[in-house]
Parts: structure tokens; C-alpha cells; sequence
């Protein structure tokens, strides 16, 4: 009787012992989960608007052309739209002109918006297959953006080969390339059709 007992009674400690462990490999999975969701959501979005007047510049000259990300308050990595400024630009190099910059800041202040909103992230074309920065591109990003706590420069070549990288400039500081993706579920200006236009609505997105 006490075998019988004793045997009975093994499988239901070995469950018991077990039943921590499970939970941990659960938490584990779903912390996991959790982690891979806030990966995704951590990219540089573009409006169809504000990425088709990326193109519209990228193709239009053999020369490099460089703007800002206007975005909402509450999604501050969704770009809604692309604002250029007075520039000197070459097919190696952007200059802008510190009058105009200032004059932008102004207007998107008196729209109400703050500086994280316009002056975080910044855009540009290369004429050439290549995103990748240059020794120029750092050094002015580091210059111009250093002192913000964050700022993204972004790069859009030939071909939509495109570079965005996030950087961190508080606490111990940072930087982490992010995807990039078009954002299509949002609503954009009506588009030009031989006998009328249309605004669009769609649900998903494009990445690169």
C-alpha cells in the first residue's frame, strides 16, 4: 500500500516542481513577443505625400537636396511632411541658410508646433545609388543635431535605397539604424487622374 501510495504520488510532485518553471518560459515567450512589437514600431515613417515630394526633389537635379520631417505630437517618427528651405547644394554637399532655418523654426512655432515636431528629424537626397552618409553628412548631423536629447537623419538614393539612423544624446547616448516605411493608412492629398482626382485610403504599408 505504501508503493502504491509513493508511486502515486511522483508524477504529482514532479508537476508541481515543474509548474514554476513552465510559467517562466511563458513569461519568457511573451516578453519576447512584447520586445519583437516595440522593435517594429520603432521605424521612420513617411506620409505618400511627404515621401513623393522626397522623389519629386531626389529626381529633379543631379544635386543633393535637404529639408525637415514635420510630424504629429503623438507620433513623432511619422514624417507628414517634407519642408525644404533655402540651400546652396552641390552633388557632394548641402549648405543652408541659417536665415531661412531660423524663419522656419518661426513659422512652425506660431503654428503651434514644438521643436521635436520639425527640428529632430532630418532628410535628404543623394543623387546617387549610394545612401549611405558621408564624412560631410556626419559632421554636420553631429553639429547641427548634438545637442538635441534626439535627432534621425535620414537619406534617400537611386533606386529607393534609403539610411536612417536614430541618435540619442542623453544619458549615455546612442545610435541604432531604423527601417524605414511608407505609410499608406493614413489619409493623402487627392492625386491627379486624366478626368478627376481622388483621395486615397489605404490600410497598409511599404517598407524598404
Amino acid at each position: 500500500m505504501n508503493n502504491t501510495q509513493t508511486k502515486l504520488q511522483e508524477p504529482i510532485r514532479t508537476e508541481v516542481q515543474n509548474n514554476p518553471q513552465q510559467l517562466n518560459q511563458k513569461s519568457s515567450i511573451q516578453a519576447e513577443k512584447i520586445k519583437d512589437k516595440q522593435t517594429r514600431k520603432l521605424a521612420l515613417r513617411f506620409s505618400p505625400t511627404a515621401w513623393a515630394k522626397l522623389l519629386y526633389f531626389r529626381d529633379k537635379s543631379d544635386n543633393e537636396v535637404s529639408g525637415f520631417g514635420v510630424t504629429e505630437p503623438e507620433d513623432l517618427l511619422c514624417v507628414k511632411e517634407f519642408v525644404t528651405v533655402k540651400q546652396e547644394v552641390t552633388a557632394i554637399s548641402i549648405k543652408l541658410d541659417d536665415e531661412a532655418v531660423a524663419d522656419f523654426f518661426d513659422t512652425q512655432v506660431d503654428l503651434g508646433r514644438k521643436p521635436e515636431q520639425f527640428a529632430r528629424i532630418w532628410l535628404h537626397t543623394h543623387p546617387g545609388n549610394s545612401p549611405g552618409p558621408s564624412a560631410v553628412d556626419e559632421e554636420t548631423f553631429a553639429r547641427v543635431f548634438g545637442n538635441c536629447q534626439w535627432a534621425v537623419m535620414f537619406i534617400l538614393a537611386q533606386g529607393n535605397r534609403t539610411y536612417a539612423k536614430l541618435s540619442f544624446n542623453v544619458g549615455p547616448g546612442g545610435q541604432v539604424l531604423i527601417p524605414v516605411e511608407i505609410d499608406y493608412s493614413c489619409e493623402f492629398g487627392p492625386t491627379k487622374r486624366r478626368r478627376h482626382g481622388s483621395t486615397w485610403f489605404c490600410s497598409h504599408r511599404r517598407s524598404f
